[in-house]
């Protein structure tokens, strides 16, 4: 199977570069590491997760919870899905009916594990299926579906989200949106 984009382009927007650290958890996705001990995701690994969650998202509820460095790719993408999105998550969201917020999604979607625990362990208090972005250093615990990736790196996020928009929409037989005009540069 053909990649979803060049693996040259994986490589340009960094989206398989992790970090020196590693999580035994995550070791199943990284392919190999750089001379001064950077581990990288496998290209073929990561692919495959994007179009795992493309076909996991069709027609259900999201919540997304993102973070300040996503939040303009995470607010186009939730707007042409249909998803809320949340950046800087509060308590409370997913469980306290009283909230003004609450919201009970189909699953949640966190494009960083790292900063948003909160949201993770209130969906499990609530069985809601969790997909997280993970770098090679995350906790992966109360995670369904893992995406390993770079989690640092606002372009890699925003082209991995234009990746899932994109596969999302081959399956429901749209039009693509064109790289250029999801994350507003040329490339």
């Amino acid at each position: 199977m053909d990649l979803l984009i060049p693996k040259e382009d994986y490589i340009r927007y960094r989206v398989n570069k992790g970090e020196l650290k590693k999580d035994k958890k995550l070791d199943r996705f990284i392919a190999w590491d750089t001379s001064e001990g950077r581990n990288m995701f496998s290209i073929t690994k990561i692919d495959e997760r994007l179009r795992v969650v493309a076909n996991f998202l069709l027609n259900k509820e999201v919540l997304i919870v993102c973070t300040e460095l996503d939040e303009k790719y995470c607010k186009k993408f939730g707007e042409l899905i249909g998803a809320k999105v949340v950046s800087n998550y509060t308590a409370s969201v997913l469980s306290n009916t009283g909230n003004k917020d609450f919201f009970e999604p189909d699953l949640l979607f966190v494009t960083n594990v790292d900063e948003n625990w909160n949201a993770i362990q209130e969906a499990g208090l609530n069985r809601m299926p969790v997909i997280g972005y993970c770098n090679t250093n995350s906790d992966v615990n109360g995670l369904d579906l893992i995406v390993p990736m770079n989690i640092t790196n606002q372009l890699a996020i925003g082209v991995s989200l234009w990746l899932i928009l994109n596969e999302m929409r081959k399956l429901k037989k749209e039009e693509p949106v064109p790289l250029e005009e999801f994350i507003g540069t040329k490339k």
